[in-house]
């Protein structure tokens, strides 16, 4: 008679703990808790009601989510650093030696510091500013920016594969958010300019607009940014946000402390600013191609 083989337990699920909630990680959520074998918390100061298939808790009691991987994603260097330094998330990571990727769009400078801080809690550091926004989370289509020391396993992949569609990486601490920082900056100042001269043609073309706004969401160099944007400059729709305007501020006054007073980044930072004190800080960052708050 053959002996039958004792049955095996399931595998144990990869316990994710996601900090922070705001438009990339309720993006992300679904994709991460549609992953087979996989368990998520959310930790969140402010949310009442836990996203569905999450574990609902506070930051500062993440010891029972026993993570094996954290996602942090925050608004600027102060709540990233008030979370990752915490005492209890330390501690966390050091018992779980945690994979650890910060998501946010932060200083060079805490970026840096960081890899150092999360290494020495024995976590592994994942460097990952993301772009893409809301629809990009949503879709689970983001790119990624990284560096990480040494090769990632088939968990961690799996873990980027759920909400990233490109990877690009980096091979120094920092790089990731260097590189993220000009490239806002960048689509910043277009998105400026932009609206300045979407603005210009219902002026001077009356009703020929149609016509000019048809040819410049489809031919020329600045085709895809006017079909992605010309739209909701048109109906001056900046409620709801993909990406919120306070947020390309604090980016656009981040890569202006990396690349200095560039005269276009300089007038940049004061267009955001101005639409900042137009719109409010909550309103969708094309605000800034909308000075009058009327529509073209």
């Amino acid at each position: 008679m053959t002996a039958v083989p004792p049955l095996r337990g399931a595998d144990p699920a990869t316990r994710i703990l996601v900090a922070g909630h705001g438009a990339i990680t309720a993006g992300i959520l679904p994709h991460l808790t549609g992953l087979t074998g996989t368990h998520v918390t959310i930790a969140s100061r402010h949310l009442k009601q836990a996203p569905p298939g999450t574990v609902l808790i506070r930051p500062d009691d993440i010891a029972p989510a026993r993570p094996d991987i954290v996602i942090g994603a925050f608004a600027d260097d102060d709540a990233s650093r008030a979370f990752w330094e915490h005492p209890r998330t330390r501690a966390t990571v050091t018992a779980h030696g945690s994979t650890c990727i910060e998501l946010s769009t932060i200083s060079p400078t805490w970026a840096e510091a960081w890899h150092d801080h999360t290494t020495a809690a024995g976590g592994l550091p994942i460097e990952c500013p993301v772009t893409g926004s809301r629809p990009g989370a949503r879709a689970g289509t983001l790119t990624a920016f990284l560096h990480h020391p040494g090769p990632l396993n088939d968990t961690n992949l799996r873990i980027l594969d759920a909400f990233t569609a490109r990877r690009f990486t980096f091979s120094r601490p920092g790089n990731p958010t260097r590189f993220k920082l000009i490239f806002n900056a960048w689509g910043a100042a277009l998105l400026h300019c932009a609206g300045v001269f979407a603005r210009q043609l219902p002026q001077h073309l009356a009703e020929d607009y149609p016509t000019a706004a048809d040819a410049i969401t489809s031919v020329g160099w600045m085709a895809d940014l006017a079909a992605a944007k010309l739209d909701r400059i048109e109906r001056a729709d900046y409620s709801d946000p993909d990406f919120a305007v306070r947020h390309m501020l604090k980016d656009v006054e981040l890569a202006r402390d990396l690349m200095g007073d560039l005269p276009l980044l300089t007038a940049t930072a004061a267009a955001y600013a101005a639409a900042v004190d137009l719109h409010g800080p909550w309103a969708d960052f094309t605000a800034v191609a909308d000075r009058t708050g009327e529509a073209p």
